[in-house]
């Protein structure tokens, strides 16, 4: 295996003038970008950060990310990625439960925590990327431009944690799930292998964000190990996604099914994406209906539904390029990985039991930094259970059904929000769905749709739609219509956060 500042240089020796990173007019060839990170690792030394101390960043979604990560794993210093949409108590809480020493970021992410800086003691630099710079911090730009093209990487095992990457949770605050030089390894390889990428010809586009592992791994990592180009959006745009494709002919693409949902709508999509070879989409299960009008536009793709999350590094199972594939499921294991599904006792379930989803792999994270609680909890002799409930068939493919979390209890009856949103899904003027319970005095919870509508719809003409598809113990109470849903940097919607919002109301 590779670690992470090995992996760069690996590829600079081989390919130095290839583009790596390609964000709006700025090309960033693998040698022009190995040479900016050595100056900046040779900076971080210079102020004092060494191997096995955290190192935090706070970005939107721009090349800046990819400097600090790789500048860092040079140092073998453990980087702390911070989601750019954070506020002050997000970033107060991530670099103080990690630990950071340092925080890099640039004008726009100090002024969201200027007012909470003096709340972060353990933060012994803060610096700012810009061409003003706060008193007491450091300049970014300054400190690099005294410091040599060349920094001789520090030499990492295996077992090293490497990143410490935030989840979103569902209660309170994020999860650092440590990462370690050998799961983000396994973790790419795995990407790397469910989308057949082959060297030097792989140009991906990447909308999504880098401090995400969706984007960091599957997109950026893994066009990093192949040789590949990386074609970054800072966010979602759907016109700038196909201009990405018209103007470099990109071949591979991954994203989350609101992603897909949004290019199925764009004019002259099938036109656009020609150039598109393999895709795959994963964060959350993709609506059937969403799958089979993409196969039916764009039939040259080879569109892949897959399955992971960040404490796995990456995706752990995905449907095969080749071979049989299962509408509806995530696909087969990669890799060494094992997939269970266990029951509330932690017994193995059967085919086509639903239980919790069990996978125990290579890629699999060394538990949450500084949680012993949650960790004891997630992480067990059978492997990391991941709160997510599926069931495997008779021939191993996985199929997810819902978050444990989300589950809807009606008088005792079983409702998966999923199953009713891939309803609703299916007719045509629905864009969107989210499925929540609501609180009920004698059934405990009662199953409510919030949807985004693609035309004129009544709410009636949805519930019978309902009705005629689902037992009627599943269909929602009442449809609520709405200009959007609360979707996060990935594009995936919140449920929970919906729910939130519905209670204040109530």
């Amino acid at each position: 295996m590779l670690t992470q500042s090995q992996l760069l240089v690996n590829t600079v020796n081989r390919v130095p003038d290839e583009p790596f990173i390609v964000f709006g007019s700025q090309v960033y060839t693998y040698r022009r970008f190995n040479e900016s990170a050595s100056r900046l690792a040779g900076a971080l030394t210079r102020l004092g950060l060494k191997k096995g101390d955290r190192g935090a960043y706070f970005f939107m979604s721009t090349p800046d990310i990819a400097l600090c990560e790789h500048a860092m794993q040079k140092m073998g210093v453990i980087t702390v990625p911070v989601n750019g949409m954070s506020k002050a108590a997000e970033v107060k809480h991530i670099t103080g439960n990690s630990g950071a020493r340092i925080l890099i970021t640039d004008e726009k992410g100090f002024m969201k925590i200027k007012d909470a800086a003096s709340d972060m003691p353990q933060l012994e630099w803060i610096v700012v990327k810009g061409e003003t710079v706060p008193s007491g911090c450091i300049s970014l730009d300054e400190i690099m431009e005294r410091e040599s093209y060349f920094f001789p990487p520090v030499i990492c095992n295996p077992d090293d944690v490497a990143s410490i990457i935030y989840t979103s949770g569902t209660t309170g605050f994020p999860k650092g799930a440590m990462q370690t030089q050998k799961s983000l390894y396994y973790g790419l390889v795995n990407a790397s292998v469910a989308l057949k990428v082959r060297y030097r010809n792989s140009r991906v586009v990447c909308p999504l964000p880098l401090f995400n592992n969706f984007g960091r791994v599957e997109l950026s990592l893994m066009g990093l190990y192949n040789y590949g180009t990386v074609i970054l959006l800072e966010k979602w745009d759907t016109e700038a996604v196909l201009e990405s494709f018209d103007r470099w002919k990109a071949n591979y693409f991954g994203g989350t099914p609101t992603m897909y949902i949004y290019l199925l709508d764009a004019p002259r999509a099938e036109e656009r994406l020609r150039s598109l070879k393999r895709a795959f989409v994963a964060g959350s299960k993709c609506p059937p209906e969403v799958l089979r009008e993409y196969g039916r536009r764009f039939p040259w793709v080879t569109l892949i539904e897959a399955y992971g999350a960040t404490e796995l590094c990456g995706i752990v199972t995905a449907s095969p390029v080749v071979g049989i594939r299962k509408e509806g499921s995530a696909g087969l294991p990669l890799g060494d990985a094992e997939v269970l599904i266990v029951g509330e006792s932690g017994e193995s379930l059967g085919a086509g039991e639903i239980g919790e989803i069990v996978v125990e792999t290579d890629s699999k994270c060394a538990g949450y930094w500084n949680d012993p609680e949650n960790t004891a909890v997630a992480f067990k002799e059978q492997g990391w259970f991941s709160g997510d409930l599926g069931y495997m068939d008779e021939n191993g493919y996985l199929y997810l059904v819902d978050r444990k979390k989300d589950l809807i209890i009606r008088g005792g009856a079983n409702i998966f929000p999923g199953e009713v949103e891939e309803v609703l899904y299916g007719h045509p003027q629905v864009k969107m769905a989210a499925v929540i319970g609501i609180p009920d005095r004698t059934k405990g919870e009662l199953p409510k749709a919030y949807v985004v509508p693609r035309g004129r719809c009544a709410e009636d003409e949805l519930l019978q739609y309902c009705r005629e598809r689902l037992a009627s113990y599943k269909v929602p109470v009442a449809v609520e219509f709405v200009g959007q849903l609360p979707v996060n940097n990935l594009g995936k919607v919140l449920r929970r956060e919906l729910r939130e919002q519905v209670l204040k109301q109530i």
